[in-house]
């Protein structure tokens, strides 16, 4: 495969996401004992768009590269603000996903700087990282209040 179907191939995973939020809403109102199946599916599409976005970086030689690495980049931050909200709902999980969001934004910079085709890809990812990041700034300041 060439470089160019390694990145239109893991951006199609990414897109794929959208749905599958939809479902786990879904399950989570109305089927809660099928919500594993969401959680499940969500865990193979980033770590199948990671590991084809992985691979494609290491194969390709051209600015592509770039590309696959920021893909690669949103896939880590997206699955440690999944392990946040999963398993891991615990304060020090905060200072975890901080850093892994100034490395994403670092390589959605190098990115924008080094390719000239696929640049609304990290323009896309960059809008996301910066949405989810106040959201986890919202969740940080809610922290330990009592709300009720």
């Amino acid at each position: 495969m060439d470089s160019d179907q390694y990145v239109k191939r893991s951006s199609y995973l990414m897109l794929t996401i959208f749905p599958v939020l939809m479902v786990g809403y879904y399950f989570a109102v109305n089927h809660e004992n099928l919500f594993f199946l969401y959680e499940w599916t969500l865990i193979i599409i980033v770590l199948g768009a990671g590991l084809m976005s992985l691979i494609g970086a290491i194969k390709t030689k051209g600015k592509e590269k770039w590309v696959l690495f920021s893909i690669l980049a949103f896939c880590v931050q997206f699955a440690v603000l999944g392990l946040f909200l999963g398993p891991l709902t615990f304060y020090p999980m905060f200072f975890v996903y901080y850093p892994a969001t100034i490395l994403a934004m670092t390589v959605y910079g190098i990115t924008l700087s080094k390719v000239d085709d696929y640049r609304f890809i990290s323009v896309i990812f960059m809008i996301i990282s910066v949405l989810l990041t106040l959201y986890m700034v919202l969740l940080q300041s809610f922290w330990g209040q009592d709300l009720t």
